[in-house]
């Protein structure tokens, strides 16, 4: 039997580097997903997203 796994990457940013990201990328989570497609070489290939993290908000999850 095959286990899937779901892997999660985290990055810490400062909220100046956060804010110049979302301007240039306001859509982070796709851009990075896109990124990890190129790497692998394979751009016929689609990574699929869970709902969730496709309509994720761009807003820090650290905003006070």
């Amino acid at each position: 039997m095959e286990e899937s796994r779901e892997r999660v990457i985290s990055v810490s940013l400062n909220e100046a580097d956060w804010q110049a990201f979302i301007r240039l990328h306001p859509q982070p989570v796709l851009w990075l997903r896109e990124r990890i497609q190129e790497s692998l070489g394979d751009r016929n290939a689609v990574i699929s997203a869970p709902a969730a993290s496709v309509a994720a908000n761009t807003t820090s999850a650290t905003t006070r």
